[in-house]
This record gives structure tokens, C-alpha cells and sequence, in this order.
């Protein structure tokens, strides 16, 4: 199993070199073994055919001098001792001449007449005339009376083999079985001489397979340095012309390769350079890629985002519609510019534009999900405010239209209430000719913050400083602040001069302070602070109430949204028309412990402003 893991682990070239290996051994091995069984086989056939010959030659010798010698002799006056020493003096001559010219054959004759070994040769002597046992050659042609070819091999060791082929013929004269002739003769020289000459085999193979596999071997090498030529020259793009002598067909595929390299660095540049955020996720819902916008857009960096759910940039209550959507387009559908929401690392949510499309694979499966999403929160912001304005505008035009017609009439009527509790006999109301004044007064004021609403003409500036302007309001403020049994604090930083209209902006600032006023229980604490941030000059008015509800946030600046009693609701509409027309934006933060009204001016008043 190690070793596995171990094979496992080698790089492709290695293995090709190893299966390579293998394969010429195993061929090395198969063609020798090849050689080696087909060689025994052959040697042993021949020796088995001469042993085949030799036994029927000694056969037919034997039924000459059978003819001519045996039959003459007379053997009956002798004993079964007497008489085969006697048939031994007569053929054991023809045995010792044929196995001078066959040294290496082992040669016999049986007699089944006198039940004994008549003659053999080599190396005859008289105690070689016994009955046959169960371990002599012929012993199985004597059982059975027909010819019989005996092979016996054994193995000793590794290379040590040793073997015996014996041929035993029935001796027969004048259709009468009188005895066996047989002969044998070992093969050891035939398994000696066969494996010296596989190992020479062996060897040849090996060098002739090894002069291959070093070629191979070679061209391997050559062609994986061109690969990784090849694959640097595709990944640096440097413009170095690569040698292709050795792979010419790589010229094309070189060509293509590099096209498209350009082409994916182009999309990458595009992507990564994009001022919306784009973000990939696979079919598990994981991020895979965000682009710099992304991370400049959520506040995660990619190490961060990489690898969690994308549900992490959704506002918490709309996860489920985000996975709808994605499942949708996991279906194969597109989302273009739905505008959605999603919160940021820090918590805040933004407003955002997202368009959606499925990743596919070159089958045209869908493999992840591709986003593209555009912050639209200033959009919004400045949609809201166009849309405020326009409220604004409208409610002014009516106010220029109808305030001449009710003001006539008005001062007509607050003219004859002067007059009325002037006269002596109407003392006793003049109290309530008072109280009517009052209320005309209060309905006239209305009519000119109606008015101011309705000015869209540019307005007369001049070079002042904010910090001027607010001394100029402290005794004012502090005198409001004591009233409310309230206190106040003003801190102020070096700001340069502005482009501005006093007096308007006085009015902006005590609103701001006197709504803060009265948005705290006694022993509050309102703060003006005035710096210069991003090139615009602010003025940040807080307060220690309880805050305002989002709901009122969302419509505040809107005409006669008030929360007070007996307000108008136009205190706040008419400081944002002041501000707009300024060139300036106003900014709310609220919670629990305050609310903080940020004015932001620029330093240079613009046309259009």
C-alpha cells in the first residue's frame, strides 16, 4: 500500500519512464523465456531421435547376431547362471563396440527367457546380470510388451536441472517376445547448454531493449524541456520567439494559446479594474473570486470572503429571497439590474444592483454563478432628495400662487383690529383683538416660510466664516438654552470662509438647535461643532434625546411631517431647501442616546448650486 501511494505520487514523466521500464523488461523476460523453452524442446527432440535411432539399430544388430551366433548355442545342458553368462560372452561384444562409438548412451538388453539382464553397457560387469526391479528403464515395457519412451527430469536448486530419456523396444524373433533392448542417455548438458545460452540471450535483449529505452528516455527529456518551454512562453507572454524544431506542431497551438492568454489577462484587467463589484460562486452557494471593487464595496478582502457563503453580504431578513434567486439562475435564468439590498462587513446596508448569470463548463453545464454589482446607495439618496424637492417645489409654487390672494385680505383684517381696540368702547376686548393680531402674525409667518420654500432664484452670497456666524447666535442660543433649563456647548475649529448667505444659514442653525431643544428633558446637552472634512465645511448640531423613528427618518425635510404638538412641520423642509441651495447636503445619525444633524457646505460655491 506504500508503495502504491509512492507510484501515486510521481509526476507523469516519471511514470512514463517506469511503465516504459516495465514494459522492456517484461518484453526481455518473455522473449528469453521464449527462447529458452523452444531451444529445450528442440535439443531434447533431437536427443530423443537419436535415442530412438541408436535403439533400433541396437535392435536389429542384435536380431542378426541373434541369426547367426545365438541359435547355434546350445544351452540346454547348462543352468540359468550358465546360460546367460554364456548369452552375455555372445552379445555383450556388439554393446561394448556401439557404445564406444555412443559413449554418452547407457545401452541393455533383458531376457525375459532367464528373467535377467543379458548385457549392458558402458561399464559392464557381471553383477549387472539380475531380474529387472521397478527402477530399471525397461521395467515398464517388460509390464506392458510394447515399445515405451520414458522422460525424467528433476531440479536441484535454482539453474541445477537434470534429466534422463530412455527408449525400451520389445526383442522379438519369429513373432516370439524374448527379451527388451533399451537405451538411455541423460540430459543435463541439454538444460546446461539451453540456460547458458538464454543468458546470452538475456543479455543481448537487454542491451538491444536498453539502447531504445535510452533513446526514449531522450526524447522524453527533449520534449518535456519543449512542453515546459512551451507552457512558460504561454504564461509570461514576453514575446520571445520559442524553438518548435523538435515539436513544429506546437506552432499553431502556441499561436492560439497566447491569443487567448491575452485574452483572459484582458478579462482579468477588466474585472479587476471594474468600478463595480463582480464575485463568482460555486453551485454550493461558496464565494469563489471577488474583484478589488467587491472588497472595496463589502469592506471583506478576498482572503476573508473567499470560501463563506455569499449569504454573508445579505441584509439577514432577505437570505431566503437571495437563495430563491440564486437557485434561479442555478435553473439557467438571468437577473438583470434587480435592485436589492446588502450589508457590509461593518453592518451597514446599501443599496445595490445586481445582475446574475450562470457560469458554464465547455458542455454547457452551469458550474457556478457570476454577479455584478453596482452600489447605487448615492443614487437612492439623491433620487429621495430629488423626489423631496420636487415635493418642496411644488408646495412653494402653490404658496407663491395663493400668498398674495390671503395676505391682502389678512392685512385689511389686522389693520381693522388695530383700529377696533384702539376705540374706547371696545377696551374691554382688546385683549382678544390682541390674541386675533397674534394669530394673523403667526398665519402671515407661516405664508413666508410657504414662500421660502418656492425660491429658486440664485441666491446673494458673500465670503463669510461659519465660526463668525455662530458667536454672533451664542447669546441667542444660550438664552434658549436656559429656557429650556437645557445647556449648551460650542466647539469650534479653524474653517475657512465660505460663500454664504447669512441670515439663511442663521435660520438653519436655530432650527437644528431649537428642535434639539425641545426633543430633550430637562438638563440636556446640545452640541455645535464646526471642522472642515473632505474639502467642505460642516457644521454638526447634536442632541441627548431619545432619538428619532425610522419611519420619521426616512420622510424627514418633507412639508408638515412634525412631531410636536403644535408645530408646522415646515422648520426642517425649509433649513433643506436653504441647504440645497447652498450646494450643500444635510446627514442624520440617530439612535437611542441622540440625534446628530450634519451639514456639509462646500468651501467654493459652484453655478450650479
Amino acid at each position: 500500500m506504500e508503495l502504491w501511494d509512492k507510484l501515486r505520487r510521481l509526476d507523469t514523466v516519471k511514470c512514463i519512464h517506469l511503465i516504459i521500464a516495465i514494459i522492456f523488461v517484461c518484453l526481455t523476460l518473455i522473449l528469453t523465456a521464449g527462447f529458452y523453452y523452444t531451444a529445450l524442446k528442440h535439443g531434447i527432440s533431437e536427443r530423443r531421435f537419436d535415442v530412438i535411432s541408436l535403439t533400433i539399430r541396437l535392435n536389429s544388430d542384435l536380431k542378426i547376431l541373434y541369426r547367426e551366433d545365438i541359435k547355434q548355442a546350445d544351452p540346454a545342458n547348462q543352468s540359468s547362471k550358465e546360460k546367460i553368462l554364456a548369452l552375455n560372452a555372445i552379445i555383450q561384444p556388439l554393446f561394448d563396440e556401439i557404445s564406444k562409438q555412443y559413449p554418452d548412451y547407457g545401452l541393455g538388453y533383458y531376457d525375459t527367457r532367464f528373467d535377467s539382464i543379458a548385457a549392458k553397457a558402458p561399464d559392464f560387469n557381471a553383477s549387472m546380470l539380475q531380474p529387472l526391479t521397478e527402477s530399471d528403464p525397461c521395467f515398464i515395457s517388460y509390464q506392458s510388451g510394447k515399445p515405451e519412451l520414458v522422460k525424467k527430469s528433476t531440479t536441484e536448486g535454482w539453474w541445477n536441472r537434470k534429466g534422463i530419456i530412455s527408449i525400451t523396444l520389445p526383442f522379438v524373433v519369429d513373432n516370439r517376445l524374448i527379451g527388451h533392448v533399451w537405451v538411455n542417455t541423460k540430459i543435463d548438458d541439454i538444460y546446461q547448454r539451453v540456460l547458458r545460452y538464454s543468458i546470452g540471450v538475456l543479455g543481448f535483449l537487454s542491451l538491444i531493449f536498453f539502447i531504445p529505452y535510452k533513446i526514449t528516455q531522450y526524447v522524453i527529456r527533449k520534449l518535456r524541456l519543449q512542453l515546459s518551454v512551451f507552457a512558460g512562453s504561454i504564461l509570461k507572454d514576453d514575446g520571445v520567439q520559442m524553438d518548435t524544431r523538435i515539436l513544429p506542431e506546437l506552432n499553431p497551438l502556441l499561436t492560439a494559446a497566447k491569443a487567448h492568454s491575452q485574452q483572459l489577462r484582458t478579462y482579468e484587467a477588466m474585472v479587476q479594474n471594474s468600478t463595480d463589484s463582480i464575485t463568482t460562486i460555486d453551485l454550493d452557494l461558496m464565494v469563489t473570486s471577488i474583484n478589488r471593487a467587491g472588497q472595496r464595496l463589502y469592506g471583506y478582502s478576498a482572503k476573508e470572503i473567499i470560501g463563506r457563503g455569499i449569504t454573508t453580504i445579505a441584509v439577514p431578513e432577505e437570505s431566503h429571497v437571495m437563495i430563491e434567486a440564486l437557485e434561479l439562475i442555478i435553473s439557467g435564468r438571468e437577473v438583470l439590474a434587480r435592485d436589492v439590498k446588502r450589508m457590509t462587513k461593518s453592518g451597514h446596508v446599501i443599496d445595490v444592483s445586481i445582475s446574475l448569470s450562470p457560469i458554464r463548463d465547455d458542455q454547457g453545464q452551469i458550474i457556478g454563478i457570476m454577479g455584478i454589482h453596482r452600489d447605487i446607495t448615492e443614487r437612492k439618496q439623491m433620487e429621495a432628495e430629488m423626489k423631496r424637492l420636487d415635493g418642496l417645489n411644488l408646495i412653494g409654487q402653490i404658496a407663491a400662487s395663493i400668498a398674495h390672494e390671503v395676505r391682502n385680505p389678512m392685512t385689511t383684517v389686522r389693520g381693522f383690529l388695530q383700529l377696533l381696540g384702539a376705540k374706547p368702547n371696545l377696551l374691554d376686548y382688546k385683549n382678544h383683538f390682541e390674541l386675533m393680531i397674534e394669530e394673523l402674525d403667526r398665519a402671515n409667518s407661516i405664508i413666508s416660510e410657504f414662500l421660502s420654500l418656492s425660491r429658486n432664484t440664485p441666491i446673494e452670497v458673500s465670503l463669510q466664516n461659519l465660526n463668525t456666524i455662530l458667536r454672533k447666535l451664542l447669546p441667542m442660543l444660550h438664552a434658549d438654552a436656559l429656557k429650556n433649563e437645557h445647556n449648551i456647548i460650542i466647539e469650534l475649529e479653524e474653517i475657512p470662509d465660505c460663500q454664504l448667505n447669512e441670515q439663511e444659514i442663521r435660520q438653519v442653525i436655530l432650527n437644528l438647535a431649537r428642535n434639539g431643544f425641545e426633543s430633550m428633558a430637562s438638563g440636556g446637552v446640545i452640541t455645535i461643532k464646526t471642522y472642515v472634512e473632505n474639502d467642505q465645511a460642516v457644521i454638526a448640531v447634536s442632541d441627548q434625546g431619545s432619538g428619532i423613528p425610522v419611519e420619521v427618518v426616512n420622510n424627514i425635510g418633507k412639508p408638515f411631517l412634525t412631531t410636536k404638538d403644535n408645530g408646522t412641520g415646515l422648520g426642517l423642509a425649509v433649513s433643506y431647501n436653504i441647504v440645497h441651495r447652498h450646494g450643500g447636503v444635510i446627514n442624520i445619525e440617530t439612535g437611542a442616546e441622540g440625534t446628530t444633524f450634519v451639514i456639509r457646505l462646500p468651501l467654493i460655491l459652484t453655478s450650479e448650486s
